[in-house]
């Protein structure tokens, strides 16, 4: 089997505008310059291919911890459960601000429940299985698609102290939808990485110490991904680099709203050829997304 590329993490997972469809010969329709049902892997942010077209995906992550992962009195594992029910909302055209508070202008919506489960292999090494199956809708094209995905996360803990904490990241990622578009309806990728976490001096944030967390990360992809930018060319991506900034409270999360979240920032994406770049919010680490 000849896998395509996903892209993610995103949880996570690329961009809306890197799924298109493969090179044809004549000039793609611009509905078809990319698959709306991939924005269910895409966090909220702005994403862009080579100056072509924009997309905006507002993701809404709400998710429910069952039981947390860690270790019990007696030394036996205890096996964390999340469930989540992640949103997505697709804005495929940019031409003024209001779009972005204008519902009516979202075009695509998906929605794609699942389950996360944290292993603890020992002290330091944490695994993360999960899978999430859902639907979503396209408005101009009045069609509907069903959307899955899943991997396999690692995070090791490499180094703690009073005044860093350092861990390797490791994923691989699988997806797909239905229908299929040109053949073309599932993608994988490999990601490696490093995540840090650190105090800020005296700083405090509701009475918790303020950290700053980032991470670096690089993902492989299995094939290229061939996309058009015009009617003559045609730009081709096979990594993604990530670099995200965040502030936190350790371990407690920051509460806006409703909703917690391990932290909040930014996250800048881009390939190494230089076509693809991305500014996402950074609201988790990559292991937890």
């Amino acid at each position: 089997m000849n896998f395509r590329v996903f892209l993610l993490v995103v949880v996570p997972i690329l961009m809306p505008a890197l799924l298109q469809a493969q090179a044809v010969p004549n000039e793609p329709e611009p509905e078809k310059q990319v698959h709306w049902a991939l924005a269910a892997f895409f966090g909220t942010g702005w994403y862009q291919v080579d100056e072509n077209r924009s997309a905006f995906i507002f993701r809404i992550p709400p998710r429910q911890t069952v039981r947390e992962s860690g270790w019990h009195d007696d030394g036996k594992r205890k096996v964390g459960v999340e469930i989540q029910y992640p949103v997505a909302l697709g804005l495929h055209q940019l031409d003024d601000i209001p779009d972005f508070i204008e519902f009516d202008n979202y075009g695509t919506i998906t929605f794609t429940p699942g389950i996360q489960v944290e292993i603890p292999v020992n002290e330091k090494w944490y695994l993360r299985p999960y899978g999430h199956v859902g639907f979503g809708y396209e408005k101009e094209s009045d069609e509907w698609a069903g959307i899955w995905y899943g991997g396999l996360k690692s995070r090791y803990l490499l180094g703690e102290s009073s005044k860093l904490r350092w861990s390797l990241l490791n994923a691989i990622y699988y997806a797909g939808y239905k229908p299929e578009y040109e053949d073309r309806g599932r993608y994988a990728s490999f990601m490696t990485g490093l995540e840090f976490n650190q105090p800020l001096g005296g700083l405090k944030l509701g009475g918790e110490a303020v950290w700053l967390n980032w991470h670096v990360t690089y993902n492989y992809l299995f094939d290229r991904l061939n996309f058009h930018v015009d009617e003559d060319i045609v730009e081709s991506i096979d990594d993604q680099w990530e670099i995200g900034l965040a502030l936190g409270r350790g371990g407690k999360g920051v509460k806006i709203w409703f909703m917690t979240f391990e932290h909040v920032g930014l996250a800048y994406k881009f390939s190494s050829n230089g076509r693809y770049k991305a500014i996402t919010f950074n609201l988790r680490s990559p292991f937890t997304y």
